[in-house]
């Protein structure tokens, strides 16, 4: 499903048709943006400091980032921290109406600070760099005088405002030492862009890529199992950090509209908050000891831009053609699984993050799923207790009526053709038109009855009888 990163280089020298190419389509911070950098086709993100944030000028007083033009000076300093003024080279970012994904808060001192994942802070005491999306509270930051700076909570959720980032001194290589390139911002030390950009494709000055990878991402159950669901959570911000933080939080989730929420002050919706809760009458795209199971299968990243951007898509995709439904994506779950159910009179799918991130799937296969899903509501009878399309009956109509209305000629088998080798992967069977016996009557009929009825949907040959 994911484009692998561009050389930094490349990254580096088109960042200002990236971040143009970013603001003119509307995409937020972490966007994976299809490029080619000689090598082949491959993806730089739009790019990490949310509005708002103070970062030391040159005379010595701070301004929001946002504010920075390309030859303004700004304080800029080496990992001897010896600040000094030097000039902006660099300086861009989103829009303020965007909503940024996975974007974390790291809570400190009295103050925090909302970043894009992949921003680097400068730690205390070995004067490495860290992703934000890797920080615990076990860990300190470096104030800009040299002391340490307890972390005091560390969360990931969305964050309704823009970002932005400049690169100062020089858009060379850095030196050992960064000079010039590490900033004070917010009262701590992080990274400027030049070190950011070049920290994606791999080792860069004072970056261990594979030390940093190796570590669990904020809001991923490795990451939860290892430090608690805080990082879920909203960020609990004591009376003293009135006035010290740029953000107010929003405990609950809601459709981002700019005319109605405003761009700054940022709004943070935690992880935890975009939560969906399935009735037990939902119907399921697979039964729950399967889906349990699957849990342990290998899964892309947490925090994968392209993964939950693209099932976006799919989702916007698909409600042009079926718009009687509200699609809604548990991203922070890592249930495997998708559900369908009518609730107060609305149509409901939901996908959860576990399943858009296996491995096994990528764009097609969650496309058959979606797909299953919208069945459930229109496919017709056989119907269960729900009064919803039973599962063979799904499997069935979604791949021969509603991938055909969504999936026009020569892309209906393109997508049908790698969605269903996706779901024989997923389901750990042959990829085989021949349907075994039996009849699952309403229930979940076995993987190899779902790849054989997919089959027989695309070549119209009827829905096999082991499908129910």
């Amino acid at each position: 499903m994911a484009l692998r990163p561009c050389a930094a280089g490349h990254c580096h020298n088109v960042d200002l048709e990236l971040a143009d190419a970013c603001k003119a389509a509307g995409w937020p911070v972490g966007f994976p943006v299809p490029t080619n950098d000689g090598s082949g086709l491959c993806q730089c993100p739009c790019s990490c400091l949310a509005f708002g944030t103070l970062v030391q000028e040159g005379g010595g007083s701070f301004k929001a980032i946002e504010t920075y033009e390309v030859g303004d000076e700004v304080m800029a300093a080496g990992k001897s921290l010896d600040f000094k003024s030097q000039r902006v080279v660099f300086s861009a970012g989103s829009t303020g109406a965007s909503r940024e994904k996975n974007a974390v808060v790291v809570v400190y001192g009295d103050t925090a600070i909302v970043t894009t994942g992949d921003h680097l802070f400068l730690m205390h005491p070995d004067r490495t760099l860290k992703r934000a999306d890797r920080l615990t509270t076990s860990d300190s930051l470096v104030a800009a005088t040299g002391e340490g700076v307890a972390i005091k909570g560390v969360h990931v959720g969305d964050y309704l405002s823009g970002f932005h980032h400049v690169a100062a001194t020089s858009r060379e290589e850095p030196d050992e030492n960064l000079d010039g390139h590490l900033l004070n911002t917010n009262g701590v030390v992080s990274a400027d862009y030049n070190v950011q950009i070049r920290a994606r494709s791999g080792d860069t000055v004072a970056f261990d890529a594979a030390a940093n990878t190796a570590l669990p991402i904020v809001g991923s159950p490795e990451y939860v199992a290892a430090n608690g669901e805080a990082a879920l959570r909203a960020p609990a911000l004591e009376a003293e950090f009135a006035g010290n933080v740029n953000f107010t939080m929003q405990p609950f989730d809601a459709p981002f509209d700019p005319a109605v929420v405003p761009a700054a002050p940022g709004t943070f919706i935690p992880a935890e908050a975009t939560r969906v809760t399935v009735p037990p009458v939902a119907c399921s795209f697979l039964p729950p000891d399967f889906a349990e199971a699957k849990k342990a299968s290998p899964k892309r990243a947490f925090n994968d831009p392209f993964s939950r951007e693209a099932t976006e898509q799919l989702l916007v995709f698909h409600k042009a053609f079926y718009g009687d439904i509200n699609y809604t994506i548990d991203w922070a779950s890592d249930e495997v699984n998708a559900f369908a159910w009518v609730e107060n009179g609305v149509r409901r799918v939901d996908l959860k993050g576990g399943l858009i991130r296996d491995n096994d799937l990528d764009v097609e296969g969650i496309a058959v799923v979606i797909a299953h899903e919208i069945a459930h509501h229109h496919g017709g009878p056989p119907v269960g207790g729900s009064g919803l399309s039973c599962e063979g009956q799904a499997d069935y109509r979604g791949v021969r009526d509603v991938m055909r209305k969504v999936w026009f000629g020569q892309a209906y088998g393109s997508t049908t053709d790698a969605g269903i080798a996706q779901m024989a992967a997923f389901f750990g069977v042959p990829d085989s038109p021949t349907a075994p016996g039996g009849s699952a009557g309403c229930a979940h009929p076995a993987g190899a009855c779902r790849v054989a009825t997919y089959h027989a949907a695309v070549t119209l040959s009827g829905k096999p009888s082991c499908s129910g």
